[in-house]
């Protein structure tokens, strides 16, 4: 079958619209994650060498950002979004040089104001910690500049990062902090912080990038009304699976707050035309299990959805990438505690109006073949 004109393009939109918001939600989903877990430490974006593709890399990298990463080590995400570009030495460029020793003096002496030294080519505490104090002492402070750090890539991050910190600090080194890296992921921070791993900024590359342990974003766009001669008609697809049915009409979509502490309650999903009272009780409910209903009554409401195209005009300007960040951050803080537990989380409930309910009630009994 050829397919041409309208519907060619409104397959483009669809794939185009799903590439870009899922793919992007999932990684600054996975990152923000990562980025409680380390309970308000540094995490820096690795993960370009094992992103999926370019593409994968640098919207990635630009993802993490908003989602709480202070930077990233690709180049690309800087140059392109203004992502701030991190990073420090690589194993390479210790095994170029004859010696560790050598290497560590020679990246000392190109960078004495950023200094932070890969300490676990060979053997960190016998060899990395040691020739990294040494270069401290003869390279770094004779030239007015205190190390910014170095970074452990292996082994017991937790045993290393402890023993490490009591060298650098016998050595008049306290304030050189300690970067950890290697295949790390919420779960594994959480695990090293308890365990009294005395790092102070982390490295999170493959884990975070290609977002393992959940690598789909379950995003997907489908009709929901056409426009006739400035009339709206709602369509629906129907499933066996109660919540792949969609939801049908023109729609707003609400955000539902506690008047007095501020905390997001639910989100509600209404007609484009509806207006919520805030002066009235209202009566949310699961659109899957609608017996399960609360009634708020000291909430405020603000509308989600703003228009970006109008008559085929763009009507909306994106805002810099650092305001993105502030809002992520900010929308962040009104989630409690429960909904942002890494496992078992309380649900965050998205229900809908009544009038779009009934809406979506009609259609189910007009289309329904049973």
């Amino acid at each position: 079958m050829t397919v041409r004109g309208p519907v060619i393009e409104a397959q483009f939109i669809e794939t185009m619209v799903l590439l870009t918001i899922n793919h992007q939600s999932l990684i600054a989903t996975k990152a923000n994650r990562i980025v409680r877990a380390a309970q308000n430490r540094a995490v820096m974006e690795f993960g370009s060498r094992r992103a999926q593709g370019y593409d994968g890399a640098v919207y990635g990298a630009r993802a993490a950002y908003i989602a709480g990463c202070n930077g990233t080590a690709c180049t690309l995400a800087d140059r392109a979004f203004g992502v701030p570009a991190l990073g420090t030495m690589a194993h390479s460029w210790v095994q170029m040089f004859p010696s560790e020793l050598e290497a560590f003096r020679a990246y000392a002496r190109t960078y004495p104001d950023q200094c932070t030294l890969l300490v676990d080519t060979y053997n960190v505490l016998k060899s990395g910690v040691p020739n990294a104090i040494k270069v401290f002492r003869e390279e770094v402070v004779p030239r007015g500049f205190r190390p910014k750090g170095i970074r452990i890539d292996s082994g017991d991050i937790t045993y290393l990062s402890r023993e490490a910190r009591r060298m650098l600090d016998e050595a008049g080194f306290e304030d050189c902090r300690i970067v950890a890296s290697n295949a790390l992921d919420e779960y594994i921070i959480r695990d090293l912080l308890i365990q009294g791993a005395q790092v102070d900024l982390f490295g999170v590359g493959e884990r975070l990038i290609t977002s393992r342990s959940e690598p789909v974003f379950g995003g997907v766009y489908k009709l929901s009304a056409i426009e006739e001669e400035g009339r709206i008609i709602p369509k629906i697809k129907l499933s066996e699976n109660v919540g792949k049915i969609t939801n049908p009409g023109f729609k707003q979509v609400w955000r539902l707050y506690d008047r007095n502490s501020h905390k997001a309650l639910a989100d509600l999903i209404t007609l484009f035309d509806e207006e919520i009272d805030e002066n009235k009780p209202l009566e949310i409910f699961d659109p899957e299990y609608t017996w399960k209903r609360k009634t708020l009554t000291d909430f405020y409401a603000r509308r989600l959805l703003v228009p970006i195209f109008e008559k085929g005009r763009c009507v909306y300007e994106s805002p810099r990438l650092e305001a993105i960040r502030d809002y992520c951050r900010a929308q962040m803080g009104t989630l409690w505690d429960a909904i942002l537990r890494f496992e078992n989380p309380h649900k965050y409930y998205v229900d809908l109006s009544q009038n779009l309910w009934d809406v979506k009630a009609d259609l189910l009994k007009e289309y329904s073949v049973y």
